[in-house]
């Protein structure tokens, strides 16, 4: 059996729903980072955690930064091609619906989804973004009028600065798009679970 080109981690509860959350940790993470805080959010649902595939300054991302708020775009490329060619190995290998797949991100893993999303935009259907920002320089402008899109935005958060061009952006491609503030900082919160498991009910 041809290897998937992520390290993954897949969870199934025993009385799922046959529903999916496709899980990308935020810089430093790892593959099982979010499935307590997933599995909070919706309790019927799989779990698949990916582990970022970019090593930068000594911690795992989905992509490498060059400073705070600027990013490696060949990498981000690279690594988007990867993942949709893991998104459609995933579907065969471990029989997902696509149709009940919702990816679920957290600060790069969320910037990571957001740039998917423009580059291969036929692939998530649905996704929760936790802290996102928009990664990708000049992105495409392509049709998203059939994607669901939650985005969570800390209003402490220091990132929360960028989050702006990302909500403009999914607007434009016509995204069915619910961007929200909570009462938090980058980091997750009591508030950003009730709110994500209101959205996926």
């Amino acid at each position: 059996m041809r290897e998937l080109p992520f390290i993954h981690s897949l969870q199934q509860p025993q009385d799922s729903d046959g529903s999916t959350l496709i899980l990308m940790h935020g810089t430093g993470g790892s593959e099982t980072d979010l499935m307590p805080l997933a599995a909070r959010i919706a309790p019927r649902t799989q779990l698949l955690g990916l582990r970022g595939r970019s090593n930068d300054e000594g911690v795992a991302r989905f992509f490498r930064r060059l400073s705070m708020d600027r990013f490696d775009q060949d990498d981000i490329r690279t690594e988007a091609t990867a993942f949709a060619e893991f998104w459609q190995s995933a579907m065969d290998r471990y029989d997902l619906d696509p149709a009940k797949v919702t990816v679920l991100g957290y600060s790069n893993g969320a910037n990571f989804a957001a740039a998917v999303m423009a580059l291969h935009p036929q692939l998530i259907p649905r996704a929760i973004l936790l802290r996102p920002m928009l990664a990708l320089q000049d992105p495409p402008l392509v049709d998203l009028s059939d994607v669901r899109v939650l985005g969570l935005q800390g209003a402490r958060d220091p990132y929360g600065v960028h989050a702006p061009a990302l909500q403009d952006w999914l607007i434009r491609t016509g995204a069915q798009a619910k961007m929200q503030r909570v009462d938090a900082g980058h980091e997750l919160s009591a508030q950003d679970l009730r709110l994500a498991a209101d959205w996926l009910g």
